[in-house]
């Protein structure tokens, strides 16, 4: 086979980015050179990034290292009847790459106008791979001779275009899936629709697909939040699923938080260790609430440079420095604060930590786990099942 070489390298290429953005997918992490709101985060976070909930690098995946295996049939010893079959199992291949490609780049540049580096790269590599072994692929009639036909590697025309008839065929029913399909949307609302939440974006504990929410406002320097956040941790598994919580920050902090007038000592910072445990959130939320369950475990929290530290050890240090400057952070801590406004002003109620069940406040916290049970089962309608 011409350009075998080249051929595999490229397909290397396509194979090892692909498998790198199908592990981020299902990882929760960052992409490496990625950045939150970047045109690469959007592409890898619009609906076309997947189908029915797959990541499309999972196909890609798929195909590229059907196609490089391939490529390892044609040896000198390898049978023509074998070199026959796997040429016609690679072009409809090469078809549905090069269909793909084009697909792809088209939503980018025209649906999503962003780019996303790494796919790019993916399809390029794809792309120039899928023209070597097409230009390479031996596209003829068979010999009029039976032994000739025997003796030498060849594809039919007739036979190359109804394989190629089929790949397009398979790829239009991708296309209109990814047309037809849009994943559902989960929100929440409080104050009669006044503060509404995406429950895939804003810092959840549980499913988004559990839309009986309770608002969680808490602040990292507050003392009554520590023991209100062990109190969630071990109510929150008993209700099997029936409630997911909204967490979000409060600093009790003049420099961010408008409705405190003079900051006491023990909020200094606060601001800061909000904005970071919203960064860690926004770089892998899978990693948040372990960041959570650190800083709130001693009596006091950790100073804000270990904090810091802790954070880079969680989710890395470009990926931190990038989610930090993400504009999500600053807008939902705002809504934090928004939230906190809204009960002092309408409740008269400025207590910390706040819990909204339903339409119902509570301010502070409770003496034990057993008062929780009983005020979100009282207020949301619903039954722990006993432990």
């Amino acid at each position: 086979m011409r350009y075998k070489l080249p051929v595999r390298a490229l397909l290397l290429i396509a194979l090892g980015v692909s498998a790198y953005l199908l592990f981020v997918s299902f990882s929760g992490s960052a992409v490496a050179g990625c950045g939150p709101d970047s045109g690469c985060d959007r592409v890898l976070q619009s609906r076309w990034s997947r189908l029915f909930g797959i990541p499309v690098s999972a196909f890609s995946l798929l195909i590229y290292g059907a196609l490089f295996i391939a490529t390892f049939r044609f040896t000198r010893k390898a049978e023509p009847a074998t070199q026959r079959a796997t040429w016609r199992m690679i072009i409809p291949l090469i078809i549905l790459v090069i269909a793909s490609v084009l697909w792809f780049a088209a939503l980018q540049i025209v649906v999503l106008k962003q780019m996303c580096p790494l796919c790019m790269t993916v399809h390029g590599a794809g792309l120039v791979a899928s023209v070597l072994l097409l230009l390479a692929a031996p596209i003829e009639k068979a010999p009029e001779k039976p032994w000739q036909a025997e003796k030498q590697v060849y594809v039919p025309p007739r036979i190359a275009g109804i394989a190629s008839i089929a790949a397009i065929a398979a790829f239009a029913l991708f296309a209109t899936g990814q047309l037809l399909h849009k994943p559902r949307t989960y929100s929440f609302q409080t104050y009669d629709g006044k503060f509404q939440f995406d429950l895939n974006d804003v810092p959840l504990i549980g499913s988004p697909k559990v839309t009986n929410a309770i608002v969680s406002l808490f602040d990292y320097t507050c003392h009554h939040c520590r023991i209100m956040h062990w109190h969630l941790n071990e109510a929150y598994p008993r209700f099997s699923n029936q409630v997911s919580i909204i967490s979000l920050p409060n600093p009790l902090d003049s420099r961010c938080n408008s409705n405190v007038r003079q900051t006491p000592p023990v909020h200094q910072q606060a601001c800061d260790y909000a904005r970071l445990g919203l960064a860690v959130w926004r770089a892998n939320r899978k990693a948040h609430h372990q960041f959570d369950d650190w800083i709130f475990t001693p009596e006091k929290p950790p100073t804000l440079a270990q904090a810091h530290q802790y954070a880079i050890n969680l989710v890395g240090s470009n990926q931190l420095a990038r989610a930090l400057e993400d504009p999500w952070v600053a807008k939902t801590m705002q809504q934090g604060i928004n939230i906190y406004s809204t009960n002092y002003l309408h409740l008269r109620n400025g207590n910390m930590p706040q819990l909204i069940v339903g339409t119902n406040l509570m301010g502070g916290t409770f003496a034990d786990t057993t008062q929780l049970y009983k005020f979100v089962e009282q207020h949301l309608s619903i039954k722990a099942p006993s432990s």
